[in-house]
């Protein structure tokens, strides 16, 4: 297996398994999340993939799935095959509440076979026992003590007991009170020691009483003596209890060995439901991220569209983390990045490397769906400083210890990670050195990402082959780092134009300025004026960008509005052909009659057949009606709209229309035109603002609180302001986690509720909605 352990440190990997085993609900999988590491075989990353989309899908249509139940009977089982080893019952009930879960997720999920088949494959090979699991339930409680109807045996024995322990206990009252008479008694209480009943007696008094002596108490003021008289029935209760454990381990006996016979399918089940668990955190964890599965490509090519840092993620919104667009591999194999200190050169470094762990972990990512990610065998880090006093280690000396490891590992499947690179020592020395190894490394295929001040190393980059550069971006307006990624272009450190702008003395800038140089100062002023424009070209990208979307918008309002007017003309004209149609019919009628009068009155034929010529006439008119073709919708104008006048270049504001005039705005001049002779043009409308440029504060709707972790007043303060939030977001049920526990959380929310106003009912969540660790509130 390849050793990830350095990368998974290093990129924080390790955080990302923190937070995965909070989604998990047993421990048999919380263990497999603590050690999950990435694979190296692409077809198994897609199906793992696939499996958690699945899983994701699953979890949204349905709410949740039935994970409760799972524990860790690993142990257990193993013992179980040892024989003449008895299980405990708490070990049982272990085992039948494993047994449940199998059964209920198993049939959970074959519902849905046809849709999620994957699950669906893997809930097939889960193994079911009803009948262990009935026995078992029919014998512990939940409280792991066994029930009376376990056997005929066990429940007279206890009933037997319960009647001899009464009678002992109305034996030893009679004793009390005849004793208690003399004052002989300490209390007048009946306790017990070494499993027998007996009574406190006054030290002086312990001849008076016959009977047993069994201790004293610690003053020795006290004796507890078993009286003669109840000799027999504690006697008699002691063999009984002896009687009730030995019934129990038979029952206890029994039982494992049922479990024995299943132990072999027990093992594997148990495996896959960790597995199954594991595949739904994963999905859980993808919600929360928004993740989603990059595609897998057989070589070694990066794709990233809208990459975010997972870690960070989990420390800050969507929105106010920056996104990452990159593209790797085929002419470009090694990425130099370059940029000012603290402008996020390693994290969008780690961003990368840590997205690549994740994926082939088998974990969506915070990407596009259109993202892409290859498979490395091999994943070199090189972040951080190591220097050591103890080995007699620099920090240049530790950086050239890892490039030796590196240059010794990295081939074609591998990602090389270096921070920094070529610093620590003489830079003109150092640069050279860097280039160098990016260069072998270059030419081996490996995926190579860099990040540096080196000035020679923008330049290398530049011309070398299979290399690009890349920067961070800086606003100098602000002296503040955007964070945005862009390929291509390399980046200036900016120290001279910060030491300027922060004041520091000019005379020492500008002696800064001649040491470097004028063509170090030309290239660092050309840089940051290529970072100046490219900005500003972005700016009006993004302006050019929202004009189109709006212009897209008015054209399609525009078209909707057309068809709209088509169907309704079309509505008019059926209406239209419909009443000449029965116009039609019953001039048709007349004229039929007017006939008959005709023939009746012996009429010449010419005159008859003149009217029937007339008749179809009229038909043929309304034929062609019908069969027109949809008439050309004329233009919809109103004062405010863009036109242009026909077959001349003049255009302007339509500011009065009266039919079948308008009146158009054009520069200075005021044109009237007939309204036949203007054409309507698109015009971008102006957007209107509040004035203030800010937007009111609505609240956030969101339908669940989670209260774990939080003390009883702070809880009940934020569940009031969240009620308070749903109430105005319209919401009509929302959920209050706050997790199972001891109870005492979920009493003070219960009690709070009671008191809110706007409550209409609530109630304890079903297992699919969290159980009792989450409290469904119906608001009016």
């Amino acid at each position: 297996m390849v050793d990830f352990s350095i990368p998974i440190h290093k990129l924080e990997f390790d955080r990302i398994l923190d937070r995965l085993q909070q989604f998990v609900v047993s421990d048999p999988a919380r263990e497999l999340a603590s050690h999950l590491t990435p694979l190296t075989d692409a077809g198994h990353i897609r199906e793992e993939l696939q499996r958690v989309s699945e899983a994701k899908e699953l979890l949204i249509a349905e709410g949740g799935a039935p994970l409760d139940g799972i524990k860790d009977i690993l142990p257990a089982l193993k013992r179980s095959g040892v024989e003449n080893h008895v299980l405990t019952s708490r070990e049982l009930l272990h085992i039948a509440s494993t047994l449940r879960a199998s059964r209920t997720l198993a049939s959970f999920v074959a519902r849905r076979h046809k849709e999620y088949p994957l699950l669906g494959d893997m809930a097939a090979t889960l193994y079911c026992d009803k009948v262990v699991e009935y026995n078992i339930a029919e014998c512990i409680d939940e409280d792991g003590h066994l029930l009376d109807s376990a056997s005929k045996e066990l429940r007279s024995i206890r009933q037997e007991m319960i009647s001899t322990s009464d009678t002992l206990r109305k034996r030893l009252a009679s004793i009390l009170k005849r004793v208690s008479e003399k004052d002989f008694l300490q209390e007048e209480i009946v306790t017990t020691r070494d499993g027998r009943m007996v009574v406190p007696v006054k030290a002086e008094h312990k001849n008076h009483v016959p009977g047993f002596i069994h201790s004293s108490s610690a003053s020795g003021a006290t004796v507890f003596i078993e009286p003669a008289e109840t000799l027999d029935l504690n006697n008699a209760l002691t063999e009984l209890q002896l009687s009730e454990q030995r019934e129990i381990v038979r029952i206890l006996t029994e039982l494992t060995a049922q479990v024995r016979a299943i132990r072999l399918q027990l093992e594997p089940t148990l495996a896959t439901l960790a597995i199954l668990d594991l595949v739904f955190g994963k999905a859980k964890y993808s919600i929360e991220i928004h993740g989603n599965p990059p595609g897998i490509s057989e070589g070694t090519r990066i794709k990233l569209v809208r990459a975010r840092h997972p870690v960070l993620l989990q420390r800050h919104r969507m929105e106010e983390v920056v996104p990452l667009d990159l593209e790797m591999g085929g002419d470009t194999r090694t990425l130099v990045i370059t940029g000012p200190n603290a402008g996020g050169k390693s994290v969008a470094m780690k961003t990368i490397g840590l997205l690549a762990l994740c994926a082939q972990a088998g974990l969506h990512i915070p990407v596009a769906p259109d993202s892409e990610l290859g498979v490395f065998d091999s994943v070199f880090v090189d972040i951080g400083d190591e220097q050591s006093i103890e080995n007699d280690l620099s920090t240049y000396s530790s950086h050239l210890l890892k490039m030796r490891d590196i240059l010794n590992g990295a081939n074609e499947r591998s990602l090389v990670l270096i921070d920094e690179i070529g610093a620590g020592t003489d830079p003109a020395e150092g640069g050279a050195l860097a280039a160098a190894i990016l260069t072998e490394l270059t030419s081996r295929g490996s995926t190579t990402i860099a990040t540096t001040h080196h000035g020679m190393l923008k330049a290398f980059a530049h011309e070398a082959h299979g290399v690009s550069n890349a920067s961070m971006e800086f606003d100098q307006a602000t002296l503040k780092p955007t964070y945005r990624f862009r390929f291509g272009i390399p980046g200036s450190s900016y120290a001279l134009e910060l030491a300027r702008r922060l004041e520091l003395q000019k005379s020492v800038v500008d002696q800064a300025r001649n040491f470097v140089g004028d063509e170090k100062v030309k290239l660092e002023t050309l840089l940051a004026e290529l970072d100046r424009q490219t900005q500003q070209y972005r700016e009006q990208l993004l302006q050019v960008s929202a004009e189109k979307n709006q212009l897209s918008a008015q054209i399609e309002l525009y078209d909707q509005k057309m068809k709209d007017l088509r169907k309704e003309i079309q509505s008019i004209r059926r209406k239209a052909v419909d009443e000449a149609k029965e116009i039609l019919k019953s001039s048709q009628a007349l004229v039929e009659k007017a006939v008959r009068d005709i023939r009746e009155s012996s009429a010449e034929k010419v005159v008859v057949q003149a009217a029937r010529t007339e008749i179809e006439k009229m038909k043929e008119r309304i034929r062609e009606l019908q069969d027109d073709e949809e008439p050309t919708v004329p233009q919809i104008l109103e004062v405010g709209d863009m036109v242009r006048v026909k077959d001349t270049s003049q255009q302007g504001e339509l500011v009065e229309l009266k039919i079948p005039f308008g009146t158009v705005l054009a520069g200075n001049a005021r044109l009237k035109v007939r309204l036949e002779f203007l054409q309507k043009i698109a015009s971008p409308k102006p957007v209107v603002t509040d004035g203030i440029g800010g937007s009111l504060y609505t609240p956030e709707g969101k339908t669940e609180i989670d209260l774990r972790g939080l003390l009883g007043d702070e809880a009940i303060s934020q569940t009031e302001r969240f009620l308070d939030d749903a109430i105005v977001g319209g919401l009509h049920r929302v959920d209050i986690i706050h997790g199972k526990g001891t109870g005492a959380l979920r009493k003070r929310i219960t009690e709070f509720l009671k008191t809110y106003p706007h409550v209409k009912s609530f109630r304890l969540g079903e297992w699919n909605e969290g159980g009792t660790g989450v409290t469904v509130v119906e608001l009016s």
